[in-house]
């Protein structure tokens, strides 16, 4: 007791704790809200990378739905029902399709098998670049082994039966994509204003089911008319292409304008192999590498041209993206699901920045430059 009296008290014996400002508490729960957002994005990013044979059919369908759409909406307008519209457009869309890979399938092949002549043919005109086609030569020489190599009868055998077990395990999972692919668009296309509605019903209140459709719709609109405009852009990119390549003098110019409109919808990369692949056709063509740039360089001039002026003065500036988020979202998409991956991640980056702007409208003052 005496010892107790002794040391002098710095605290009162009733004291508590003192409680966290509202600073920090804020602080803690921005954290914990953040960390769960992020864990659950990453959750939400594994499984689409897990469900990547279901996810990218119905992503692409849906991203094709929204281009066909307006064909339906004029048939429509026109008298037609909903359902024969739908499956109308559907076989129009693939009947084209079909028809542009028949068209192309002999020039495709033709190149395909002239692909170790042009190989050495690029071997002779870049000599410089040896590493690079060395490789190029180690890989030719193990494809003319896979399918044409000698060896006894066993051996030709056991070889047959891989080609033939790799072209099933390559068409299996193709065919039922395929599939998987028309049926998500047929059926997308005739329930799409019910899925719309309905969709928004496992929001609780009024006003959050009023925002979701005006988020649904937004996304809607600004995807069809990005790219209803930009397949018109790319079908008049095509002709150029194919123009430019009849005028150098390039064999099958309709392949390399359908190349060009195709890989156009890829950002970037698209462009930059179609260049590449003008070039290579240029160096098997011509005699002379300064010929052989006279292409790709007409047709760089064209995609500057599309890109800096006539595509943003189509689309205008709000639909106007950030060149570095598009190559980001690109890299990313294409890492995660491959070319088609490439071709969906701006409608997945529209999608993102719509939602966010509905979400989070720019109501704050300006930052200064």
């Amino acid at each position: 007791m005496a010892i107790q009296e002794a040391l002098p008290e710095t605290t009162p014996r009733n004291a508590e704790t003192p409680a966290p400002t509202p600073s920090t508490a804020e602080t803690w729960a921005l954290v914990a809200h953040v960390s769960v957002t992020g864990l659950f994005a990453l959750a939400v990013l594994a499984a689409l990378y897990l469900m990547r044979d279901v996810a990218v059919p119905v992503i692409l369908a849906w991203v094709v739905a929204n281009i066909l759409l307006p064909l339906v909406a004029w048939f429509e307008r026109h008298g037609l029902p909903r359902v024969p519209a739908v499956i109308f457009v559907t076989l129009a869309f693939v009947a084209i399709l079909l028809a542009i890979a028949t068209l192309l399938s002999l020039p495709i092949t033709y190149w395909l098998g002239r692909a170790n002549e042009l190989g050495d043919l690029i071997r002779q005109r870049l000599a410089a670049m040896s590493g690079p086609l060395d490789f190029l030569e180690e890989v030719f020489g193990a494809l003319n082994q896979a399918t044409g190599g000698q060896g006894g009868t066993s051996l030709r055998v056991e070889e047959n039966t891989n080609i033939v077990h790799s072209i099933v395990s390559v068409l299996t999972p193709a065919v039922t994509q395929g599939i998987l692919f028309l049926g998500a668009l047929i059926f997308y296309m005739i329930y799409q204003k019910e899925i719309k509605t309905r969709s928004v019903l496992v929001f609780p209140s009024r006003e959050a089911r009023l925002t979701a459709l005006k988020i649904l719709s937004d996304i809607e609109h600004k995807t069809t008319v990005y790219f209803g405009t930009f397949t018109l852009i790319n079908t008049v990119l095509g002709c150029v292409t194919a123009l430019i390549a009849y005028a150098v003098g390039l064999p099958n110019p309709l392949l390399w304008g359908v190349l060009a409109a195709v890989l156009n919808y890829i950002p970037y990369i698209g462009p930059a192999i179609t260049t590449g692949v003008l070039f290579l056709i240029g160096l098997f063509t011509f005699p002379t590498v300064g010929e052989a740039l006279i292409a790709p360089a007409a047709y760089l001039t064209i995609t500057a041209l599309e890109g800096q002026f006539f595509t943003p003065l189509l689309l205008g500036r709000r639909m106007t993206l950030n060149p570095f988020a598009v190559f980001l979202a690109i890299g990313f998409w294409a890492w995660m699901w491959g070319p088609i991956g490439a071709f969906v991640a701006v409608p997945i980056l529209m999608t993102t920045i719509v939602t966010f702007r509905h979400l989070f409208p720019d109501e704050g003052p300006e930052l200064p430059e």
